[in-house]
């Protein structure tokens, strides 16, 4: 017999729209989960990032690259304890897609400071 989701659960457990949880507890960056139908989830990472040099895009990309990684671990751990209070059952995810892009917002050619948007979106399905 198929595991049955709460989807009331699951959405009162991603959500950080309103009160306490869309207080952010950091100012460096931003996770946000969102549905995708029944069975998946998106985890939206968000951070601004600052490079001088095209060599030092790469270090910074990189960098924001396992950093997105732990983060988004991290907050998924949290919602899945705060499924289980709600629900008493455990939710399982399993990673199906994971995308990143880094987006130039600052720009001077007197400048060679750039200020950047990293992001990351990661799918996860849900059962």
């Amino acid at each position: 017999m198929p595991k049955t989701l709460d989807i009331s659960a699951i959405g009162q457990s991603i959500d950080s729209t309103w009160g306490r949880s869309s207080t952010p507890k950091t100012a460096s960056y931003s996770v946000k989960f969102t549905l995708l139908g029944g069975d998946r989830m998106m985890a939206a990472y968000q951070v601004v990032v600052n490079f001088a040099s095209e060599r030092e895009m790469i270090v910074v990309k990189r960098k924001c690259e396992e950093e997105a990684k732990d983060v988004v671990a991290a907050h998924l751990k949290a919602v899945k304890a705060r499924y289980k209070e709600l629900s008493g059952s455990s939710l399982t995810t399993k990673e199906v897609n994971s995308t990143d892009s880094l987006e130039v917002v600052g720009f001077n050619v007197h400048n060679p400071k750039r200020t950047c948007l990293f992001r990351r979106n990661t799918v996860f399905e849900i059962a």
